[in-house]
Order: C-alpha cells, then sequence, then structure tokens
C-alpha cells in the first residue's frame, strides 16, 4: 500500500492518517458486492457488462436537467429489459429488487468485521434504501452510516450527489478529515470525494466480476491510499488504532445471594454504563456457576482503553464500592489486552 501526496500541503503518514480516522466508508456494488454475479442471475453473459454499466450510467445521468429522478430498481429494470427485452416485466422488476443478495466479494465479511471494530463504517451507494436492508441483513450488522441514492434524489459522481452525501455524513458529527472513502472506482468516488476533502482508498476490483481481468488503477493522484484487498485495508487500520483490544475481568461473590444482587447489578445497570463510554464496542458477562463470573469489555483502540481506565474505570468502580462491601465480591483484573484479526 502507499500513500499519495497531494502538492497544497504536507501529507502525514499513512500510520499518521489511518489513527485520526473515526469513519469509513464504502462504494458498495463493484466495491463490496461482486455485481457481475448479476448478469447470469439474469441469463446474460458476464462480457456484457460494459453495456450494462453504460446504459445503466446514461439513466442515472439524463442528458436534459428536468428529467425525473429514476429509482435503482427502475433504472436496473429498465437496464434489464435492453439487455433481455423478451423477460416478462415482473422478473425483470423481481431481478432489480434482490441486488442487495447478490454475492460478496470474497473479502468483504472479514474485513468489515475486523474494521468496524475499530472505527465506524458506512456506505455510499448508488441504489434503493431496500438494497441496503438487505446488505446489512447479511452482513449481521447495520451500517453506521447509510447513504443511498433514492434518499439523495442523484447518483455519483454528480455535483448534486456528493454535496448532498457529504452534508448528510457531516450532520452526523463527523469531521472531514477524519473520514475515509473506499472505493475501486475513479470517476464515480475517489475523484469526487477527494476533490472534497475526504481522505480516500482504492481497492483493485476485477473490471467485469468475477473471472475477469483487474481493472486499471486509479490515476496516480486519485487516492491518498491503496489496499490490495479489505484484509489489508482492515489489518491496517487495526494496526495504526492498535486495537480492537479486549479487557476482562473475574468476579468471584462470596455467597450464592450476593452472586445473584451482583448478576442483577450487572445486567440491569453496569453494563449499559460501560457501553455509554466512549471508544466501547461490546461489554458482556458470562456467568460460570452460582458465584464466579467474566466481564468482557472490547474497546475500539488501545486509547480509548486507556481513557476508559483513567477516566471512567474509576467511576464505575466506586459504584460497586456503594452496592458491595469490600469483602462480598473478589475482582481479579487480569487486563489481558488481546489484539483482533482476521
Amino acid at each position: 500500500m502507499s500513500a499519495t501526496s497531494r502538492p497544497d500541503a504536507k501529507q502525514p503518514s499513512e500510520g499518521e492518517l489511518l489513527a485520526e480516522i473515526d469513519l469509513v466508508t464504502f462504494d458498495c456494488f463493484g466495491t463490496l458486492i461482486d455485481w457481475a454475479t448479476a448478469l447470469p442471475a439474469l441469463g446474460v453473459e458476464p462480457g456484457r457488462m460494459a453495456q450494462f454499466r453504460a446504459e445503466s450510467e446514461r439513466l442515472q445521468r439524463p442528458s436534459h436537467r428536468d428529467a425525473p429522478f429514476l429509482s435503482y430498481r427502475e433504472v436496473l429494470a429498465r437496464v434489464g429489459r435492453v439487455l433481455r427485452p423478451e423477460l416478462d416485466p415482473v422478473r425483470l422488476a423481481s431481478w432489480a429488487r434482490s441486488f442487495g443478495e447478490l454475492a460478496f466479494f470474497d473479502d468483504t465479511v472479514a474485513g468489515l468485521r475486523l474494521l468496524g471494530g475499530v472505527v465506524d463504517v458506512g456506505v455510499i451507494s448508488n441504489c434503493d434504501l431496500v438494497h441496503q436492508i438487505d446488505v446489512e441483513r447479511r452482513l449481521g450488522r447495520a451500517w453506521d452510516v447509510c447513504v443511498t441514492a433514492e434518499e439523495l434524489g442523484a447518483y455519483k459522481p454528480t455535483d448534486r450527489a456528493w454535496d448532498a452525501a457529504i452534508a448528510r455524513v457531516l450532520s452526523r458529527g463527523y469531521e472531514l478529515d477524519r473520514w475515509l472513502h473506499v472505493s475501486s472506482w475513479d470517476d464515480d468516488d475517489l475523484l469526487p470525494a477527494g476533490a472534497r476533502g475526504v481522505r480516500t482508498a482504492y481497492v483493485p476490483r476485477a473490471a467485469g466480476g468475477s473471472g475477469s481481468a483487474s481493472a486499471s488503477a486509479p490515476a496516480a493522484d486519485a487516492a491518498d491510499l491503496r489496499f490490495s484487498d479489505l484484509r489489508e485495508l482492515a489489518r491496517t487500520v487495526a494496526a495504526a488504532k492498535r486495537g480492537p483490544i479486549a479487557y476482562d475481568v473475574e468476579v468471584e461473590a462470596r455467597s450464592a445471594e450476593i452472586a445473584a444482587r451482583y448478576h442483577a447489578w450487572m445486567l440491569g445497570e453496569h453494563l449499559g454504563a460501560v457501553r455509554a463510554c466512549p471508544g466501547v464496542r461490546a461489554a458482556e458477562l458470562l456467568r460460570f456457576d452460582e458465584r464466579r463470573f467474566r466481564s468482557t469489555y472490547r474497546f475500539r483502540t488501545r486509547a480509548a482503553y486507556e481513557r476508559y481506565l483513567e477516566r471512567d474505570a474509576p467511576r464505575l468502580r466506586a459504584r460497586a464500592h456503594e452496592l458491595f462491601a469490600e469483602d462480598e465480591l473478589v475482582f481479579r483484573r487480569s487486563e489481558a489486552l488481546v489484539l483482533a484479526s482476521t
């Protein structure tokens, strides 16, 4: 991977840049999802991907200004009609609706799982909201930020779409220079996002999907960073953030009655208070037997973990001391730090 220098400012190193990132967004189709798999599903040869893209872009970017916005499902149905004019409209509509069910690239799920442990993750996609609902369901997690063409009323790479997408993300409280956008596409994503001050990363994908030749690399100044795949991207971000980190605390109660009170307090108050602390991704409780427990707290970064120990843990421990006498509970804070990997 490499950092691309911009002539107007001194660029941070890759590690410095990624250590400051709070949000990573992705293009979806062609970057997370192998959308070329849609063509065989319609009975169309993958070699017609160029025609599929050209027809899609024609409908997404009409030549006259007053043309009505078409939902992505309608765009796809019309493209399908060009590719397979003999098919029933109901079949084409079903095909258009199913794009959120298309196959992920092999590295997508694992890469997003690790990445989501250290930063917020989102999507900025030329699709309808229903497609992203399907994507979220299959990933087993909701996007922290989800921006679709249907909501914007415009498609990337138009100024209208990107200006609205930027405004939507900033309105959520994210900062422009702490945001990384990832795509395999120059024109739709990397160039317009970079021109608006968003850091960008390029990940190569096959030009036409599975089995086809690789897409050409972007221009030298099209992306700040380049990675071989999403696993490398996620590992590099995790290394820069020094996380995610797990912190384990084992507790033994002096009696079953004390254990019951401790269990009720953990579930009713303490775990929720920990989850509300900045940088905490999860707080879970495991019960071994009637008197022994282990609580595991997961932090996005080492900095978040250290902040918790310094600022939040004393307050939370003081609450435990209010509720339990000193000899009622025995704590064994191993403080084991675990660097997660894919």
